[in-house]
């Protein structure tokens, strides 16, 4: 069988060594778009895994003519989209006989897009989803094959349930293989309007007007080693990788962004909407000393809003 697979990051690579081991798949053409930013994560590099396998790899800038030609060439009997970070051509959806099958991460209808896991947690959901769907005309609209429900920790941030939901991904894929590609398989139309939602910033500031959810829920998506969410405190950026509600039931609020206690540990509370948030985890930059943070870390300064 005659697999062609367009495939980023992590779980591209672990789908292709998966693939590797079945002595009846011939890998015939691997596509990638890899960023400097993939190695930053930790993520193994699908063209380097490639390469020491032998398999063909191209890492083209766009799915140009050029590209659908040496698809079309080869025939596969089906293609694989695997977080691929482009749109597919109806020339290469229509190809394969088995058709084009993709994986995302969410329960689809809902939270179809780019980023599924962090618009999870911004949104306050309880849980998540992997889908593995065929490929149609629409962005993640098609018929689905798999589908499987997983909660959202707690404490989770953004990249760890990014990084979760690769490795339940490619578990995925590789445990149901078979049925995927089975000419008898079942499909299940997506019903309902559902859901889409796009890309995020790259920086982020904090509202602290915000509800103290949903300020905790902004800065879970963008923590380290994304980029931390921002807010301004005189000259300086407070780069917050972590924070949680904190109870202060006698206290009345004291405005958004105001710092109402200091600890000796170096974290702070925040008064913000509806509540008080303790800051655990952050940076200051430019760089403060021991004189300085006196005068930053001080009740009643107020942070940007």
């Amino acid at each position: 069988m005659k697999v062609v697979v367009f495939a980023c990051q992590q779980i591209g690579v672990d789908f292709i060594r998966f693939l590797s081991t079945q002595d009846s798949v011939e890998i015939s053409l691997v596509v990638t778009y890899e960023l400097p930013l993939d190695e930053t994560y930790g993520y193994e590099s699908v063209s380097k895994f490639c390469n020491e396998k032998k398999i063909t790899v191209i890492n083209p800038k766009s799915v140009s003519d050029s590209v659908v030609e040496e698809v079309i060439a080869i025939n596969p009997d089906v293609i694989f989209s695997i977080y691929y970070r482009k749109i597919l051509p109806p020339a290469l959806i229509e190809l394969p006989e088995i058709g084009c099958i993709n994986i995302h991460p969410s329960l689809l209808p809902f939270y179809r897009g780019p980023i599924p896991t962090a618009w999870a947690i911004q949104n306050g959901e309880r849980q998540f989803g992997i889908t593995v769907h065929l490929m149609d005309s629409g962005i993640d609209t098609g018929p689905i094959l798999i589908q499987e429900s997983h909660d959202i920790l707690d404490d989770e941030t953004g990249f760890e349930l990014y990084t979760r939901a690769m490795k339940l991904g490619a578990k995925i894929l590789a445990d149901n293989f078979s049925s995927l590609i089975d000419p008898n398989r079942f499909l299940r139309p997506q019903k309902g309007v559902g859901s889409y939602f796009g890309k995020k910033n790259g920086k982020c500031f904090i509202d602290w007007k915000m509800s103290v959810t949903d300020i905790r829920n902004l800065i879970r998506v963008h923590a380290k080693p994304f980029n931390p969410a921002e807010t301004i405190l005189f000259n300086k950026y407070f780069l917050i990788n972590k924070v949680s509600i904190f109870d202060m039931p006698e206290t009345p609020l004291q405005g958004a962004g105001r710092i109402v206690r200091v600890f000796g540990n170096g974290k702070f509370v925040v008064s913000c909407s509806d509540g008080y948030l303790l800051v655990e985890d952050y940076e200051i930059a430019p760089k403060i000393n021991e004189k300085e943070a006196v005068i930053y870390l001080k009740e009643g300064n107020r942070f940007e809003c």
